[in-house]
């Protein structure tokens, strides 16, 4: 009677074994998902959403891969099969299963370099890849759940930044350096999880500075100063809104100083970014959510406030979309810059981030200051 249950209970379990879905692809550039319900040295018996079929084991597309994993290890392969668990890959040692929560990438080798190939536009690119050529710390001057990887030097027309380790970057603003503003910027990620499908990162920071003013603006009245020349007669109208930079003080002749590094006041920024990164459907790249906050002190204003949503989306593996939506009652946009009014505390972002190569990126988005470009080495 035991010997019955053992041998029931090892049917049961092979048969969910045999149930777990799996994902082939075959050299025709088919892909086909389902249970294998039987196997043999040559075939395979697949239960598909359109009714069983059957796989010839010689018809699957041999592709080989590279899997780094998240203890650091490599394993180079060609995957024999896949499911929501993980995958199989025949590797030179033999066939092993890696669980997705222990893959930190995989790179395919049918991917092939996303330069140079010979294609129309909109054709879509060939093989699969997991994840596009940038990894977005920044979603322009807002920061995302992600940091540099460690070792690798950021160097932009604005800043520059380090990866110390695999969990903690330092970014400055090089400019402020020649008007005395030695400043910092570190950002820790405190937690990455989940797998190749969907992962979560969460990182803090902050934006320390010894001098000049912030990039935010309040709508103040404006002295407008005039001088009738030929009669040496000067005219003073207070009748008119300008916007003027945080920490501005009026000159000697009734100005405001907008000169960001003219200000000699220590002030600080503070923030913390969660971003969410799902692989798309097609296989090919991903897309990733991210909201965050950051508030600004300066001394004699009370903290001010900035929130954001953005959303950036792999078009090919070396072009990401971008799109932005966010609240801060001190940004102004140039149509508020040129009404010389307030119309919203809610404004948004969008454009492209393009890897030209390797280490050259270069972007065009909607706000100021509307290029954006950096090397990584």
């Amino acid at each position: 009677m035991k010997v019955i249950k053992i041998t029931i209970l090892i049917t049961a379990l092979m048969g969910s074994l045999f149930a777990q879905e799996k994902t082939f692809h075959l050299k025709s550039g088919d892909t086909v998902t389902g249970a294998i319900t039987s196997e043999t040295d040559s075939t395979y018996i697949v239960q598909t959403s359109f009714g069983e079929i059957m796989i010839k084991k010689d018809e699957v597309k041999p592709e080989e891969a590279f899997i780094i994993l998240k203890s650091g290890d490599k394993l180079r392969g060609i995957i024999i099969s896949e499911s929501d668990e993980g995958v199989t890959v025949k590797a030179q040692f033999g066939e092993v299963f890696v669980s997705h929560d222990k893959i930190e990438r995989i790179d395919f080798k049918s991917m092939g370099k996303s330069r140079g190939q010979f294609s129309r536009p909109g054709q879509t690119e060939r093989g699969r890849w997991y994840y596009g050529d940038e990894r977005l710390i920044d979603i322009y001057f807002d920061p995302t759940g992600y940091v540099l990887e460690e070792n690798v030097l950021y160097l932009s027309g604005l800043s520059w930044g380090y990866g110390l380790t695999d969990r903690i970057q330092i970014t400055s603003k090089w400019g402020g350096y020649f008007y005395g503003d030695l400043n910092l910027r570190p950002k820790f990620m405190l937690f990455k999880t989940g797998d190749l499908k969907s992962e979560k990162a969460f990182s803090v920071g902050g934006h320390f500075h010894m001098r000049g003013t912030p990039n935010k603006y309040e709508l103040k009245e404006v002295h407008e100063y005039n001088i009738d020349y030929y009669v040496g007669d000067t005219t003073w109208h207070e009748n008119r809104n300008d916007w003027v930079r945080v920490g501005s003080k009026l000159n000697e002749d009734g100005y405001y100083d907008e000169n960001p590094f003219s200000g000699g006041e220590i002030w600080w920024e503070a923030f913390a970014a969660f971003t969410v990164s799902n692989l798309k459907q097609s296989g090919q790249g991903r897309i990733n959510h991210t909201i965050g906050a950051n508030i600004t002190s300066y001394p004699g204003y009370d903290l001010m406030p900035r929130a954001y949503y953005a959303v950036t989306a792999d078009a090919r593996r070396s072009l990401k979309l971008l799109f932005e939506v966010f609240y801060d009652p001190y940004w102004t946009s140039m149509l508020e810059f040129a009404e010389e009014e307030h119309i919203s505390d809610i404004d948004f972002d969008f454009g492209f981030i393009y890897a030209y190569n390797e280490k050259f990126r270069i972007g065009i988005h909607f706000q100021r200051p509307f290029v954006a470009f950096y090397y990584k080495f």
